[in-house]
């Protein structure tokens, strides 16, 4: 299927750009599953028996999706999954937000540590998650879902 009006170039930078970013967030909150299970629970939306699940689940998505993105590993899939939970993200920030509830966003505490910046819930954490929504969308659409180590078949010649 031709990509028309979408470089390939531009795919691959975006699924590099993004593949990094979730690694990092996944990783960092797999190092620390008990504070990212803490602001599940500030979000009042699981109950309490699924937050560590929860937790988890995320912290793998984010993670393993991200490693996908980089060896252009069925990224159509991987995009897929991330659009679902940018939409989770964005829902559930706009639910607190609406509800008045202040809390840490949980996303990218690498900044936190390293640099200061603590980021809570707010108009910024959802034009973000949107904005990843966005550059996701190429992915989904234009990006590939095959094994880029495996050999393609080719057609058997009919004699």
């Amino acid at each position: 299927m031709p990509r028309i009006g979408f470089p390939s170039a531009l795919i691959t930078a975006l699924r590099l750009l993004l593949g990094a970013l979730f690694i990092l967030s996944g990783f960092e909150k797999l190092l620390d599953l008990k504070y990212f299970a803490l602001v599940i629970a500030e979000y009042q939306i699981l109950p309490s028996l699924l937050i560590p699940a929860a937790a988890l689940f995320f912290s793998l998505c984010e993670l393993l999706c991200g490693i996908m993105f980089l060896l252009d590993l069925y990224s159509r899939v991987s995009s897929s999954i991330m659009l679902g939970m940018m939409a989770i993200f964005i829902a559930a920030i706009t639910n607190n937000v609406i509800r008045g509830i202040e809390h840490d966003c949980g996303c990218f505490e690498f900044l936190a540590q390293w640099y200061g910046l603590k980021e809570d819930i707010g108009i910024v954490s959802i034009v973000r998650d949107i904005l990843f929504f966005i550059l996701l969308l190429p992915i989904a659409l234009l990006g590939s879902n095959r094994i880029p180590w495996k050999k393609q078949h080719q057609s058997k010649k009919e004699w």
